[in-house]
């Protein structure tokens, strides 16, 4: 699983108001949470949180359990670029999990807390006209015994849009409405009140463009700050910094104490949009690659991160993150046979696999035949970790085999789900000795695709109807001899 774009394959942003009909009467702002400045105190002062998670945290005295409410501040062991493409950018990164009691198995996703850019921090407290209180500290509170901060206080303005706020993502249509009320002018509110009644309107006008909330407010008042707009509404309206989550792409056995992550650096690019997303988390870790590196002020795309985190205790070489444990898992016996389809980054889990495979040979055990369609653009600028499958190839001799997609190669496009119905007889035949069926990747398309190409396989190598071929791999999942791994 590989996750960056929270919210742009939908708007994800709750409405602030119960439901009603916009046209009718203007929403009024009625606030969840109080905001109170704190003149008296100084961001410097050691019972103020900028950025820290939890208390642990904010008094250096981070311990375990480490999970989703307290991360683990890991080193990075090692990274290094994977993709052989001036244009493309793909991260191997081994983090360092000894003396944390993390633990992991393979198969397993590894959270990582990112920060937002500091471009993308920059354009939102500017265009709110907080530039020179940024570092002002405040105290949130809710007005109700209903309403949880979803952050530790008192903190600042700044450590609030860097850390704790998902300043990124995609707009709503309700959030637009909400910020009519707030415009600098009647023209803008007019145009505000348009775009959050009519949905057609809308769409071509806000979601299309790419927008995010800073991006968009600078576009609506030409940059002029919209200085009326509460900050408490952005707390109570978009989604607190989420982890991002990442199939591991190493084997517990082989390394118990290192996790590696093989993670694409993402790009939103959008035909007729004036703005391309870029990735939070891959280009936050790109960063920290390059600081690693040596390069003393690492800027990926134009995007500076804080990289040594708050109150530099994460020093450019160290990363916030927790295990997720899955139920993406080898079959316990080793002798089963697996046939595993992960292309691009989805081949990330697989790396794992066949590494544990190729340790339980080298260890004496029987392990069965182990295929891997693994599917790039290139072999000469992505194929990724190719000299490592040709040793676990030695270490597994006739029961590896790789089988390569390489989609712009040649003079059609090839992928896996083409070579996995090239395959079929070898594959109904080891689906019929109960053979494990992994998928990892794209849900929306590849996955999909595969899945009818299995039911097809299954359908045409024993003869039967479509419908029963369907009903067969419905059943593989039902029995968890058929698992997936994806994102959409």
């Amino acid at each position: 699983m590989e996750e960056d774009f929270l919210g742009w394959k939908e708007p994800m942003w709750a409405a602030l108001a119960s439901a009603m009909d916009l046209e009718e009467r203007e929403a009024v702002y009625e606030p969840v949470f109080e905001i109170t400045e704190k003149p008296d105190m100084n961001a410097d002062d050691d019972t103020v949180y900028l950025g820290e998670p939890n208390k642990n945290h904010l008094e250096s005295s981070s311990k375990g359990p480490y999970n989703a409410h307290n991360p683990y501040i890991a080193p990075i062991a090692e990274s290094k670029e994977l993709f052989n493409d001036k244009n493309r950018n793909c991260l191997h990164m081994e983090i360092d999990v000894s003396g944390s009691n993390l633990s992991y198995t393979t198969g397993d996703h590894i959270a990582v807390w990112p920060t937002n850019s500091g471009k993308e921090v920059d354009r939102f407290i500017n265009i709110l006209g907080l530039t020179e209180r940024r570092h002002t500290v405040i105290a949130v509170k809710g007005l109700d015994a209903t309403a949880k901060v979803p952050f530790p206080s008192p903190t600042t303005y700044d450590a609030v849009v860097r850390y704790q706020l998902e300043i990124g993502a995609g707009l709503s249509r309700q959030f637009v409405a909400q910020l009519a009320q707030f415009a600098p002018n009647d023209e803008i509110k007019a145009e505000l009140t348009k775009a959050g009644t009519d949905a057609d309107y809308f769409r071509e006008n806000v979601y299309n463009k790419n927008y995010n909330i800073a991006q968009f407010l600078e576009s609506m008042s030409g940059g002029e700050k919209w200085e009326k707009i509460p900050f408490s509404i952005f707390i109570e309206a978009l989604h607190k910094l989420q982890p991002r989550y990442y199939s591991i792409s190493s084997s517990s056995m082989v390394q118990k104490n290192k996790i590696s992550i093989t993670a694409v650096v993402g790009t939103l690019d959008t035909p007729g949009a004036p703005n391309v997303v870029k990735g939070v988390t891959t280009n936050y870790l790109l960063a920290l690659k390059q600081k690693q590196h040596g390069d003393p002020h690492p800027d990926p795309h134009g995007l500076d991160y804080a990289i040594t985190g708050p109150r530099n205790k994460y020093d450019g070489i160290h990363v916030p993150v927790h295990v997720r444990h899955s139920n993406f898992k080898l079959p316990s016996d080793p002798a089963r046979p697996v046939i595993m389809v992960g292309p691009g980054t989805g081949v990330a889990p697989f790396r794992g696999f066949v590494a544990e495979r190729a340790q339980q040979a080298k260890n004496g055990e029987n392990v069965g035949k182990t295929i891997l369609f693994f599917g790039c653009r290139n072999k000469s600028e992505d194929f990724l970790y190719e000299d490592e499958w040709k040793q676990y190839k030695e270490d597994l001799g006739d029961n590896f085999e790789l089988i390569t997609a390489f989609s712009r190669d040649g003079p059609n496009k090839v992928y896996v789900q083409h070579r996995l119905k090239e395959h079929a007889e070898e594959v109904n035949q080891l689906l019929e000795k109960k053979a494990y069926f992994y998928v990892c990747g794209d849900a929306s398309n590849m996955a999909r695709e595969v899945s009818d190409v299995l039911s097809s396989i299954v359908s045409e190598q024993r003869g039967v109807p479509k419908q029963k071929g369907e009903e067969i791999v419905k059943g593989m999942r039902a029995s968890n001899q058929y698992q997936e791994d994806v994102w959409s």
